[in-house]
């Protein structure tokens, strides 16, 4: 049977409530164990804390995978530690984080959105360009409050009162032009069969053209080239006008410059013209006659090296005057 002594009581106490200190305090902070931890941390940076707190949950498509271990002021941002339970969710490097209301009294949590290549690993932080915050319901009613508050309650009354005394002094035009829109109300409500027959149409007209889009773009197209194809033939006309107009000035002053000189020309071959019809049998029977007259001379010529020709009235002064009036001229 072994005693101990006051000494070892006390050492041993101490010890105990030591144990116990740490127990405790591991309790308190078991999300912030490296080992035992619900997993490891990832930061996300917001704009406004949007009601997220510490214990808060972190989901992706709307299941939970974790939890929000604290959140805290860092600079002009709010940093949100995530720490994630489920081994199995895979975060893209361009993973996204907003700030969700998951109930009606407001209790917030993290929602991420895998994006990206790569994974996110422990001590990465979201930046502020890829997360969100929502409004805050209690600071916008807050600030509705405060803005209600500042509003001047007298100057608003002042101003219905001025309202109420502008409607007052158009009554007598308000009465008709409210009558005349409860008429048009009814002259709608008795033809609505018609109305509604006639939006009918109008659909059914939609629906045919919406499915002749293609047939009516084509025919704009084609029209729209026609009349292209139109002006380059008008552009072609215009200008042969103005080459046919250009073509006649020219030829009305040649003719202007040269008219004394065709004048005569023209006078004479009339002359010639007349001559020749009027020896046209003449003319042909010569013709006829030098048929013969060169068979025969071809046959003399092939007869040898020599031979003789003769032209009748070769020298007669009928035969000769044109060919002396020709040299002398």
């Amino acid at each position: 049977m072994s005693f101990r002594t006051p000494a070892q009581n006390a050492a041993r106490g101490l010890v105990g409530t030591m144990a116990i200190a740490l127990v405790v305090t591991a309790s308190l902070n078991y999300n912030k164990l490296p080992l035992v931890g619900n997993g490891d941390a990832i930061h996300a940076a917001f704009a406004e804390a949007g009601g997220l707190k510490g214990g808060d949950a972190v989901m992706v498509s709307g299941a939970q995978v974790g939890k929000v271990r604290d959140v805290r002021l860092d600079g002009d941002e709010v940093v949100a530690d995530l720490v994630l339970t489920d081994g199995d969710v895979k975060l893209g490097g361009k993973t996204e984080a907003r700030i969700t209301t998951v109930t009606l009294l407001g209790r917030a949590a993290v929602e991420l959105v895998p994006s990206g290549g790569g994974r996110l690993s422990a001590g990465d932080t979201i930046p502020t360009s890829r997360t969100s915050s929502p409004y805050n319901l209690t600071a916008t009613l807050n600030q509705l409050t405060t803005t209600s508050a500042d509003i001047d309650k007298t100057q608003l009354a002042g101003a219905l009162d001025q309202a109420s005394t502008a409607l007052s002094g158009t009554r007598d035009d308000v009465g008709p032009a409210l009558r005349g829109v409860t008429e048009l109300t009814a002259a709608v409500e008795q033809n609505d069969d018609q109305l509604r027959a006639l939006l009918a149409r109008a659909s059914r007209v939609s629906g045919v053209l919406a499915s002749r889009n293609e047939q009516i773009e084509t025919l704009l197209t084609s029209g729209q080239s026609l009349l292209e194809q139109l002006n380059a033939r008008q552009a072609v006309v215009v200008s042969l006008l103005a080459s046919v107009q250009d073509l006649s000035t020219q030829l009305r002053g040649l003719v202007d410059d040269n008219r004394a000189t065709l004048g005569p020309a023209l006078g004479q071959l009339d002359s010639v013209v007349t001559v020749l019809n009027r020896n046209k049998a003449a003319l042909q029977e010569a013709i006829t006659g030098l048929r013969g007259y060169v068979t025969g001379f071809g046959e003399a010529i092939s007869t040898g090296p020599w031979f003789d020709a003769y032209i009748q009235n070769l020298t007669s002064p009928g035969t000769l005057a044109p060919i002396v009036s020709g040299v002398v001229k």
